[in-house]
Formats: C-alpha cells, sequence, structure tokens
C-alpha cells in the first residue's frame, strides 16, 4: 500500500518480490510463488479524442495481470532467480487472454557482489528514479519514457550492492540489424544505454539516471520488443528524483525530466512529433491514514514545440483498504494548457469542467 514510503526499497530490490505473492513450491532451497492482480474501474470525463468520444463513462481494466517468481539459495550470500509476467484485458470476455509478455528475466543477486539481469524488465532509470512518481492507479504519472526506452526486452543490467546507502545500476539492450536488406540502410546491430546512481541518506532517498534515445527506426534494424525508437523531443534523456518521509506516514517527492539535445523546430515537424515533450517538473505528497491513503501529484510539462503551450497536469486520489489484498480508490485527473509560468493560478488551473477525468475502481493483489 505505502508506494510512496516504500520507494528506497523498491529500488534498492531489483529483483522484485510481491507481498501478496502465494508460495506453491519451497524445498531445497529453490522457492516458487505465484502472484497477480485484478484491477477494474469505472471512468468518466477527460480530454476528447481526435473526433472520437472520449469523455463518456467507461468500464476498463486497469494493468490486470498475473506471473511466477523462482528463487534458488545457492549460499549464504548468492541466489538465482527467474520471473515470468502476463498481462491482458480482465475486464470482459476476451479470445486473447492474457496475451501481453512483460517482466520476464533470469538473474543473479550476490549481497556481496550486486545483481545481474538477463532479459525483458523495466529500465534501471525507473526502478531507481521515476518508480517514487508511479502512485497512481490511472492517470497522473507524466513521464517521458524512461520506463521502456532502451529496454523491455534483448537487454542486461547491473546493480552494486548497497554500499552504505550508496547503489549504482547501468543497463544496455541489443538492437539487432538482421531483418530485411535494404539499399542504402545501416543492418548492423548495435546497443542503447540507461544509468542511474541513487542514494539514502535516513529519510531521504535521491536518484540520478540517465537513458540513451538512440533512435534506429531507420535502419531496417530488427529491435525485438521495447523501445528502440528513440524519444519524440530529441535524443538522451536525464532525470533527478527526490523522495522525503516527513513522518512514517507522511512523504514529499520530486522530480526533473529533461530531453537534453532536441531536434530542431523542423526536424519535429517532419517527425509528426510537433506535441513532443522535452521537460517535466514535478511534485507530489502521500499520507497513510492507517486503513489507505491519500495523495496527489502535480507536473509542469514543457514542449519542444516552441509553437505549442506548455501544460499543467495534476491528479489528486485516495484509496480505502477492505482487507490486506484489497483495496478500493477514486482518483480525479485534469490536463490544463498555459503559455508560461508567468499566468495566474485562475489561467493555469482552470475550474472543475467536464475535461476532468475521474476513476473510481477496485484492486486485488494476490
Amino acid at each position: 500500500m505505502k508506494k510512496t514510503l516504500l520507494a528506497t526499497a523498491i529500488a534498492g530490490t531489483m529483483a522484485a518480490t510481491g507481498a501478496q505473492a502465494a508460495t506453491v513450491y519451497d524445498q531445497d532451497g529453490t522457492k516458487l510463488d505465484v502472484y497477480g492482480r485484478l484491477a477494474y474501474a469505472v471512468t468518466t470525463g477527460g480530454p476528447e479524442g481526435d473526433g472520437v468520444k472520449a469523455d463518456g463513462s467507461e468500464f476498463i481494466d486497469l494493468g490486470s495481470r498475473w506471473g511466477f517468481r523462482a528463487n534458488h539459495q545457492v549460499t549464504s550470500d548468492l541466489s538465482t532467480f527467474a520471473r515470468m509476467e502476463f498481462r491482458g484485458k480482465a475486464d470482459a470476455q476476451n479470445s486473447l487472454g492474457f496475451d501481453t509478455i512483460r517482466n520476464t528475466y533470469v538473474g543473479v543477486d550476490s549481497q556481496s557482489w550486486g545483481n545481474v539481469m538477463v532479459g525483458n524488465f523495466d529500465s534501471v532509470y525507473y526502478r531507481s528514479g521515476d518508480v517514487i512518481f508511479d502512485v497512481p492507479e490511472n492517470r497522473g504519472w507524466e513521464q517521458l519514457g524512461g520506463i521502456a526506452a532502451g529496454s523491455r526486452g534483448d537487454s542486461i543490467s547491473y546493480s552494486t550492492p548497497n554500499l552504505t546507502g550508496f547503489r549504482a545500476h547501468v543497463q544496455a539492450k541489443h538492437l539487432s540489424g538482421n531483418g530485411a536488406l535494404e539499399d542504402g540502410r545501416d543492418n548492423s546491430s548495435t546497443w542503447t544505454g540507461a544509468a542511474a546512481v541513487d542514494y539514502t541518506i535516513n529519510d531521504l532517498y535521491l536518484s540520478l539516471a540517465y537513458n540513451q534515445g538512440k533512435d534506429v527506426s531507420d535502419r531496417g534494424a530488427s529491435h525485438d520488443s521495447g523501445n528502440g525508437e528513440g524519444f519524440a523531443a530529441g535524443e538522451d534523456l536525464v532525470g533527478f528524483f527526490a523522495n522525503y518521509n516527513l513522518t512514517p506516514a507522511f512523504s514529499l517527492r520530486f522530480k526533473y525530466e529533461e530531453i537534453t539535445d532536441t531536434f530542431s523546430q523542423d526536424e519535429l515537424i517532419a517527425d509528426g512529433a510537433a506535441d513532443a515533450e522535452e521537460s517535466i517538473m514535478g511534485v507530489g505528497a502521500s499520507y497513510d491514514y492507517g486503513m489507505g491513503e491519500v495523495y496527489g501529484q502535480y507536473a509542469r510539462i514543457s514542449m519542444a514545440f516552441d509553437d505549442v503551450d506548455d501544460k499543467d497536469r495534476w491528479v489528486l486520489g485516495g484509496n480505502y483498504r477492505f482487507s490486506e489484498p484489497m483495496y478500493v480508490f477514486a482518483e480525479f485527473y485534469q490536463e490544463d494548457s498555459g503559455t508560461s509560468f508567468d499566468e495566474t493560478l485562475e489561467d493555469n488551473f482552470r475550474s472543475l469542467d467536464d475535461e476532468l477525468l475521474t476513476t473510481v475502481g477496485v484492486r486485488y493483489d494476490f
């Protein structure tokens, strides 16, 4: 439940474990857990789509999934692990079922030497930094793509052990050149990378992260799964993240993300990326009242194209836990636009109207 308050633990445990996972096998040092979640919600409102009605009421699935985690304790210091997770729409009859393979990897973990993972997983940029803003159940976590870019398949990462509060993480994703040959295109293989460092001192958690935005979309390469197309606004992504626990129940968080080398205005138009986001400044807070949480986040988004207004986005939410595995939640999200920080609050924050997205739902973890 205390997602933000536990951000440090999440970042420090690169082979994630589920609080609700059920152990189905535990013998001779080998342990197998089954875990999952069902999350349903009803939404209404929100911004309209282009020529498509989008603000009416709708019953939706919010990331239902299930999976397996395995762990084998080799020595008192060394363990091996594996994970396979499936995701799909579970709010209605679905002939495809859980058809998306999500986090799937194998690895080795040592308290002395660190952690190595190979396969399909979230970027170290996210796991070290932006995870602290992954709080809302629906909309409201604003990010520039560091969770998937240069990751989510054909990847390998290494994380140091905890060195008195300090950890470092590096990652590389292989982009294959195998595929159809086309004249004039480079079909060689290449790599894209990410890195992060984080530090915990008492109740303060800090992270500095980098994600290389290598664009290979015009190479004719076969980048199986994940994102091999870089960032819409430019090339490399850097981010700074901080979380501070004022009390055991109340926490504050801050982040700043920026695409460091943006494309020219002409390139943005030619690529159809005039609405690309260049930077995000975000703040948030969470309070655990015992039976659940209340939380809020605000993001100021600067656009890469000069003629597109910057944006304000905010979310307020709360939940109530009926039992350890199940809770209900309600969230209010709004996407707003402005032209500068100099505008009045009345200009930046419109009154609540039909552009407000309301989400009410239930989630069960197992």
